[in-house]
């Protein structure tokens, strides 16, 4: 069984850094890392909690697809009263997870784009105090930006957007999200 695992580690390792170091091994690769922040609801077994949305991610224009860019993201949502001053709120529900997703974009002109994403989900949802749950579903997203790079292949985009994500198994969190988000283009 050590074995097994020490295997899947490895070639975890190997993807990783492929996918990190893919712009020595692919010359015309771009990485972009970005983020974005705003709010939304969530739920689990629960009714619809409103939360603040944050999320972390990092995309590559791999050769190996043609026009939609594998993105991979950790994805943070929060009860807003976590973040409000004088609350004495003794647990603040949350849900947390990670996503896989195909990115498309099309350009309006050099800077006006929209862009569209569907992929697999897995989110942690910790509703209550005492639920700690993984539970695996899909989700879709919709973004319009600015690229402001002036024709350079480094530079930022920004933009707004909103993402649902959806899952299917045990307790069903979901989460919904309307947010501004900032990409880097190393």
């Amino acid at each position: 069984m050590l074995k097994i695992k020490g295997i899947q580690l490895k070639v975890k390792t190997i993807l990783f850094a492929l996918v990190l170091f893919s712009s020595v091994c692919f010359s015309q690769t771009e990485i972009y890392v970005g983020g974005y922040l705003g709010g939304g609801s969530f739920s689990g077994n629960s009714v619809s909690i409103p939360g603040f949305t944050s999320s972390l991610f990092i995309e590559a224009n791999l050769p190996l697809f043609q026009e939609v860019y594998p993105r991979a993201s950790f994805i943070f949502t929060k009860d807003f009263n976590a973040i409000l001053p004088n609350t004495n709120q003794p647990y603040n529900p949350f849900i947390l997870g990670f996503n896989f997703k195909g990115v498309t974009t099309q350009y309006f002109d050099s800077k006006m784009f929209l862009e569209e994403g569907v992929g697999l989900l897995a989110l942690n949802d910790r509703t209550f105090s005492d639920t700690n749950i993984w539970d695996y579903g899909i989700v879709i997203s919709l973004s319009a930006g600015f690229d402001l790079r002036n024709y350079d292949l480094k530079g930022f985009k920004v933009g707004a957007g909103a993402e649902y994500g959806i899952t299917f198994f045990n307790t069903l969190p979901k989460y919904s999200s309307i947010h501004f988000f900032v990409q880097f283009v190393i």
